[in-house]
């Protein structure tokens, strides 16, 4: 048995995390048992680098279950080396948490700002009018209090626009509902991402949906065009 078997134990999952996790051949349970199973047999004849082995395995499996946080965060990473494994290991024997700059949904100038609270403004997007710092505060994720959405669609519409134009992370429905940022329009709950996605598949495909009516029809057609042209110049004052 190598000296150094942890670190190579380390490594082996972090490679087969990021084929098997990253590229979506496995679910994550599946991934960790298959990781134990084919680790634990051993061809070492010496109680005590048998029992140094199993306590190795064992020791990445507690990881692999419990600490999903450490994980995600190391394994999701362009590279593994030795620094990062012996942060890794710390951050888990100590039951530590990584320490990361506070999540934004994104950022953005004065001036962007100040046009953003503009457009949201004019095109009712918010049941209430918002001010500059409002705006500021949401795509910092620092609102003490959800704005709640005027038409749920038309909501994931521009925030869908912002991302197509590179504004937003590929996140950004569930940074919204991590961070309580929007609530919906009908009982102004916290919209969650699976809401932002449903709202915008049925905003985007509401040419295709016969029993829809054309009044909403054309007023989704017609707002996702407004929200493209908006964040196409938005972009532009970059």
């Amino acid at each position: 048995m190598p000296e150094n078997e942890l670190w190579q134990l380390y490594r082996a999952a972090y490679e087969q995390y990021q084929c098997e996790i990253l590229k979506g051949e496995k679910n994550y349970s599946r991934f960790v048992n298959d990781f134990f199973a084919y680790h634990l047999p051993t061809s070492c004849t010496r109680e005590k680098q048998m029992r140094l082995h199993v306590m190795h395995v064992f020791s990445i499996k507690e990881l692999l279950e419990e600490r999903r946080d450490l994980v995600n965060f190391f394994f999701s990473k362009g590279s593994f080396d030795e620094e990062d494994y012996h942060q890794m290991e710390h951050l888990f024997n100590t039951g530590s948490s990584i320490e990361s700059e506070r999540e934004s949904l994104a950022n953005f100038s004065e001036k962007q700002i100040s046009l953003i609270t503009d457009f949201v403004n004019t095109t009712k997007l918010f049941r209430q009018d918002v001010s500059e710092n409002d705006m500021a505060n949401l795509f910092k994720c620092k609102l003490h209090a959800p704005l709640q959405a005027n038409v749920n669609r038309h909501v994931a519409l521009f925030f869908g626009a912002l991302r197509q134009y590179g504004l937003l992370p590929f996140s950004w429905q569930m940074i919204i509902e991590e961070n309580r940022l929007i609530s919906s329009s009908a009982n102004n709950q916290p919209l969650r991402a699976s809401h932002l996605r449903c709202g915008l598949s049925q905003a985007k495909n509401v040419k295709l949906a016969k029993e829809k009516s054309s009044l909403n029809k054309m007023e989704d057609i017609g707002f996702e065009a407004t929200c493209n042209a908006f964040v196409k110049k938005l972009k532009e004052s970059i």
